[in-house]
């Protein structure tokens, strides 16, 4: 038989385990939401990684366009969304390749 300060011993130490198995699953929880969110949040990431080329691509074309035909409405577009335009004082022709070595030093 136990004696009165072993049965309170006992029970105080039960007590405390149950409360670390209910704060042990209330961590669980919260670290298995934060961890989902994580992935969501690296999968959108490595979704969009591939698209980078082509949004380069796309933002280029527009800001030529957009020096081309001197059209400030598509300027302020690519300048709201934090891109900076600047015009040369020569434009030269996109598919107009670079001159060689051999012109330049003539």
């Amino acid at each position: 038989m136990l004696l009165k300060w072993q049965f309170n011993l006992l029970t105080a130490l039960g007590a405390f385990a149950v409360l670390l198995v209910l704060g042990n699953a209330v961590l669980f929880t919260l670290t298995r939401e934060a961890q989902s969110s994580l992935a969501q949040r690296q999968q959108f990431i490595q979704q969009t990684v591939p698209l980078e080329g082509l949004y380069r691509d796309i933002v280029k074309a527009l800001a030529e366009m957009a020096v081309k035909a001197n059209d400030p409405q598509l300027l302020g577009v690519l300048s709201a969304q934090g891109l900076s335009v600047k015009m040369n004082g020569v434009a030269s022709k996109p598919n107009e390749a670079p001159p060689r070595k051999s012109e330049r030093e003539k």
